[in-house]
């Protein structure tokens, strides 16, 4: 598909936005806030039957006409070349189609999400969200109402816009070695699979009101064993926990929970966590920034420095050109909320914060207290003049974040102190009793002593005494036996 055949015109008209949208718009819907869209592992493929939904709802199965499909990607500029991983994915899954492999829709999430079955039929080689079928969006299959004013299930997001949102996390998602369009590497610091943009026509997909070409992500299928919900976290390993905490304080991610960090051990049996389901990050506020691994003890470990030194490369305004290069020329909000997000990893971790202390600065505790990066936000607005530039602002949040990030070293130092002071006391008081217990024992085994001594002492005193006495007694009763016989022997 050529950029002649995309209107790139933004949802709701926005000027500031250039999303790959086909001229067929559509309505979004309202939704209660407490859904999730996710997508966990799916069935095996021989485990599903491959039907479509005919329009009476009856499910028939049949065989693919070869014209019945197309699957492109799509493709804005056409100097934003496709990296090899991901023109294998999107080969395959067309291949699959035109084998007669229908896609497999997911049974999990609001939204409509479905499996890409390889020309074998055999596997599953991606997942393709259509931008119609999103929650809410007109064309979700599972009905939910629609939205008056086309938010998102997440405050600072719109309906239509996930897919695009799938996309920017694969290109923001830097090799270590440098930006992967100059590396020429795939795989991304934090393991985001290869996503990119395609346009589908199949009969498989949700069509209420006939069929049409649709658009969306295709995200690269990865095996796994499972998600973090299966399993607790206690074994993942720490530099996984904080590759996913980079990705998501970058992109300030509004819906990071267990089920959409997938899990598989590689050949020497190492975890390796996979982020996936990246629809609601980069929205264009911090309010409903989530991230389960706040919970997790790896969060509350240091950065590695290999960590630190891949945060030190990152560059939003980098960034930002570079979503633009590949068709995505973001809102000032959006924009807004990669450059504070990015600004404030940096900053933190650049002072040795950790995860945990960053990420905590970025989440509410409820939901009507503001979180510190909103405060921030709020009075760098403050100190400037409404009709101030972007970089003006910025440079009044930087003084901002510096203040309050050295607030936040000093009060942790302080306790660090008081920390070392009670230890310390708590040491010494220690040490004081064990030598007054020392004094006490010895002055006890000293008394005992004293005491065994003078028992011994007195037994024999009592042993001489009692001899002396049992002598007197004898002499005594010898006299008296004297003097009875005396007389008698007088008489004779």
């Amino acid at each position: 598909m050529s950029s002649a055949d995309v209107t790139l015109s933004p949802v709701r008209n926005e000027p500031s936005m250039m999303p790959l949208v086909h001229a067929n718009s559509f309505r979004a819907k309202p939704v209660e806030k407490n859904f999730e869209l996710s997508i966990v592992a799916p069935p095996r493929v021989d485990d599903v039957k491959r039907v479509i939904e005919a329009d009476d709802g009856i499910v028939q199965p049949r065989k693919q006409l070869l014209n019945d499909f197309s699957l492109e990607p799509v493709i804005v500029n056409p100097k934003a070349e496709l990296p090899e991983v991901v023109k294998d994915m999107v080969s395959s899954a067309s291949d699959g189609l035109r084998s007669g492999n229908p896609p497999v829709r997911s049974r999990e999430g609001t939204g409509g999400a479905y499996f890409m079955q390889g020309s074998s039929g055999n596997k599953y080689v991606g997942v393709f969200k259509p931008l119609d079928e999103e929650p809410t969006a007109e064309n979700n299959p599972h009905g939910l109402p629609l939205s008056p004013n086309g938010e998102g299930l997440k405050k600072g997001t719109k309906v239509g816009e996930g897919a695009l949102r799938e996309v920017a996390a694969y290109i923001l998602d830097h090799p270590k070695s440098g930006r992967r369009y100059m590396c020429g590497e795939e795989m991304g610091f934090a393991g985001v699979p290869p996503t990119t943009m395609i346009e589908c026509l199949h009969p498989g997909f949700n069509h209420p009101n006939g069929i049409k070409t649709k658009i969306g992500s295709l995200q690269m299928f990865t095996e796994n064993d499972g998600s973090c919900e299966d399993m607790g976290p206690a074994s993942f390993p720490v530099e996984e926990v904080h590759k996913i905490s980079v990705l998501d304080i970058r992109l300030a991610n509004a819906d990071r929970h267990g089920g959409n960090i997938l899990m598989r051990k590689d050949e020497n049996g190492k975890i390796v966590l996979i982020p996936i389901d990246h629809g609601y990050s980069l929205p264009e506020s911090f309010e409903d920034c989530t991230f389960e691994w706040l919970y997790w003890s790896q969060a509350r470990k240091p950065y590695s420095s290999e960590t630190l030194d891949y945060i030190r490369s990152l560059d939003a305004e980098e960034d930002i050109s570079l979503l633009k290069f590949h068709g995505w020329k973001m809102p000032l909000e959006t924009a807004r909320t990669l450059r504070i997000s990015t600004m404030l990893l940096k900053k933190g971790a650049e002072r040795g914060l950790t995860a945990f202390e960053i990420g905590n600065m970025m989440c509410r505790e409820t939901l009507t207290k503001k979180s510190l990066v909103e405060e921030m936000v709020e009075e760098a607005e403050e100190a400037v003049l409404p009709e101030t530039s972007e970089a003006t602002f910025m440079e009044a949040l930087s003084d901002v974040m510096d203040y309050h990030l050295d607030e936040l070293i000093s009060m942790r130092e302080r306790e660090d102190m008081n920390v070392w002071v009670v230890r310390k006391m708590e040491k010494k008081s220690k040490e004081k009793g064990e030598a007054e217990k020392t004094r006490q024992e010895e002055e006890e085994e000293e008394e005992e002593r004293k005491k065994n001594k003078e028992k011994k002492d007195g037994g024999e005193s009592n042993s001489e005494g009692s001899s002396t006495r049992a002598s007197a007694s004898a002499r005594q009763r010898f006299l008296q036996r004297s003097s009875r016989e005396s007389p008698k022997s007088q008489v004779k």
